[in-house]
């Protein structure tokens, strides 16, 4: 996660170093809430385990699948410029419908509109991982790419429609013939899904 934001930085100091004296005025600091709702269309799983028997056992799937989830976050961030910001984000989730957790990401947003005071285009990429809500964690990884329109409400306060793509990757639990195997009897358990996402952000 450390190197992740590190890159991020490292991709955008070129656009912070082209920022005038015009720039340096424009409001720095943002926060806000934003919700969301995830629609997941796809799915899959590779998992290889001994059973409590002592077989080994070899389980994959993958295809369509229908699943619905809400989210919120909070956010806190920081403008580059009038077209950039570079935001962390945390609050409560659902990857997947047996996997709820605590997300932690870092988003950076590119504005298509010189003035930050109109309404304008944007788009984003957004990366991090999550605390699962388990007794036991469980690895969590999401992205996503996405766009939307910032509607200005005031000087101060934003209001973006967005929508996104996002994929989940998690090394989840095993349950076989209704008994949770234990993680030194797991070789392999990656589980992953693709999700459409829209949502709505009030930023100040």
């Amino acid at each position: 996660m450390k190197h992740l934001i590190a890159y991020i930085f490292l991709m955008l100091l070129p656009v912070m170093s082209l920022a005038g004296d015009r720039e340096r005025t424009f409001k720095r600091l943002t926060y806000g809430v934003e919700l969301g709702y995830v629609y997941t269309f796809y799915s899959g799983y590779h998992n290889n385990f001994f059973s409590p028997d002592g077989w080994r056992v070899n389980e994959q799937d993958r295809g369509p699948c229908s699943e619905n989830n809400a989210e919120m976050y909070l956010h806190i961030g920081w403008n580059l410029s009038p077209n950039w910001n570079l935001s962390a984000y945390t609050g409560y989730t659902s990857i997947r419908t047996a996997s709820h957790c605590i997300p932690v990401s870092v988003r950076a947003t590119r504005y298509f509109k010189e003035s930050p005071k109109g309404d304008r285009w944007l788009s984003f990429i957004d990366l991090g991982s999550g605390i699962s809500i388990k007794k036991r964690p469980q690895e969590i990884l999401t992205g996503k790419i996405g766009t939307g329109y910032r509607i200005s409400l005031s000087e101060g306060s934003k209001l973006d429609i967005l929508a996104s793509v996002r994929m989940n990757y998690i090394h989840s639990d095993i349950i076989f013939e209704n008994i949770q195997i234990a993680p030194e009897r797991i070789n392999r358990n990656n589980s992953y899904g693709y999700a459409l996402a829209v949502g709505v952000s009030l930023s100040f």
